[in-house]
């Protein structure tokens, strides 16, 4: 049912989370500021607004992990029932039949499943142009004015002329190699994890 909202929603819902999450950001920079990714501003400052890279990761997140477990589930379901039979029969318990029959069954379709999932989120736009504030990306995730490239693309190439023009397209290509290689990467890995699993 997740799976079927749309992405404005997630945007939305993340912008209303955004609000609630400036204390736990501001305990994230007291405590891990030392951690470059949870470092707070050159000025010592964290955002305000929560509306940050780590809470549009965290929509995101909520965003893709229902096709990953339904995927994952099917998967899953379609695990051979002689094999979890003969397990069962061996004397296995329920975990050991689905530590030696299902997963080994599963083990590439969840590779796949995972990979259909971080596709889904490397080319969202809508729900992360939404959460975050238009500005400069940055190494932290507690400071404001973070951009993804499919935001930054989304947002700025209505107005885009000249050599600003020339770099989203840039931007854009880039984009597309990083998920053909993601995706080549997910095909290998499922390659290989089935000739390992037969």
């Amino acid at each position: 049912l997740l799976a079927a909202i749309p992405s404005v929603v997630y945007g939305l819902w993340g912008i209303a989370l955004a609000g609630n999450l400036t204390g736990f950001y501001l305990w994230l920079s007291k405590w891990f500021g030392w951690i470059p990714i949870f470092a707070p501003a050159a000025d010592g400052s964290v955002s305000q607004t929560g509306r940050t890279l780590l809470t549009a990761s965290l929509v995101l997140s909520i965003m893709i992990l229902p096709i990953i477990t339904s995927l994952t589930r099917e998967i899953f379901l379609q695990t051979p029932r002689l094999q979890e039979e003969a397990a069962l029969a061996l004397g296995a318990t329920r975990w050991e039949m689905i530590r030696m029959a299902v997963l080994p069954f599963g083990k590439s379709g969840i590779v796949s499943a995972t990979m259909l999932g971080l596709g889904r989120a490397l080319g969202e736009t809508m729900a992360v142009a939404m959460i975050l504030s238009p500005g400069v990306l940055t190494a932290s995730l507690v400071v404001s004015g973070n951009q993804t490239i499919a935001s930054e693309i989304a947002q700025n190439f209505p107005e885009a002329a000249g050599l600003r023009l020339s770099e989203l397209i840039t931007v854009g290509l880039v984009l597309f190699v990083i998920t053909l290689l993601v995706n080549m990467g997910a095909r290998a890995i499922v390659a290989r994890t089935s000739v390992k699993g037969s």
